[in-house]
């Protein structure tokens, strides 16, 4: 079984190994800009506690769906959507 990610067309999700690497890759990244952004303004750390959370709630979504598509991928799970 294939699983894409966004539509039928779009790209393979990748393996878990994958995935947290680019998670951590983008954090790097992220980190940076989030650390420049309260340093220009350090009152707006309010604003920045809700980006954040929003940040990691997607990428723990990506790791869900990279999880999902590696175990669609198993041969078990074939074999038991089979007997259903």
């Amino acid at each position: 079984m294939r699983v894409r990610l966004d539509s039928p067309q779009g790209p393979d999700v990748p393996s878990p190994d994958q995935t947290v690497e680019q998670i951590r890759a983008h954090l790097a990244t992220q980190q940076q800009s989030w650390a420049e952004q309260r340093a220009r303004d350090p009152a707006a750390f309010a604003l920045l506690e809700p980006q954040i959370h929003l940040a990691f709630g997607k990428l723990a979504d990506q790791l869900v769906a990279s999880l999902l598509a590696h175990a669609a991928r198993q041969q078990a799970l074939t074999d038991a959507a089979k007997k259903k």
